[in-house]
């Protein structure tokens, strides 16, 4: 069993928009690799049009855990433009964030990812500790935790 009994290991990604709202969200056992979720959420929402896009890039900020030359060129590829800091690491010559935001013109949004992880704990008490034994009913308790908070964002 990947997740353990009751959930002991289990973790919760969620991508979120600019404004904090989650768009996907995905289960996975602690003991994974996070940084392959990446591209399955980003396979979970519909890919925004050329046309929509007009000069622009799609910005994905994340933390240093996510930090690797194959996912940043993922990402690029996919037109995404990765806002990750990267691991200090001896003989490593990198720029720093600062110097990154700077140059394009960014601004750090990485805490609403953080405060969306809080609204779905605390919306959605149930997701707080995982009671359920196979990854079927957590995964949907996880799914109507994200529809509850667009309906929540939507309706009020």
């Amino acid at each position: 069993m990947s997740h353990g009994y009751k959930g002991k290991g289990s973790l919760i990604h969620i991508l979120v928009d600019g404004n904090g709202y989650p768009i996907a969200a995905t289960t996975t056992s602690a003991s994974g690799n996070e940084r392959c979720e990446v591209e399955k959420l980003l396979d979970r929402i519909p890919a925004v049009p050329k046309q929509k896009l007009a000069g622009r890039m799609i910005v994905l900020e994340a933390d240093k855990g996510y930090d690797c030359n194959w996912l940043r060129q993922v990402l690029l590829i996919r037109n995404i433009f990765p806002l990750i800091p990267y691991r200090k690491m001896s003989g490593r010559d990198i720029p720093k964030t600062e110097q990154i935001l700077e140059t394009f013109s960014l601004k750090k949004k990485r805490w609403q990812v953080e405060r969306a992880i809080s609204w779905f704990k605390r919306r959605c008490r149930r997701l707080l500790a995982r009671w359920e034994r196979t990854s079927l009913i957590w995964n949907g308790f996880v799914s109507l935790g994200l529809i509850y908070m667009w309906i929540k964002n939507l309706v009020g």
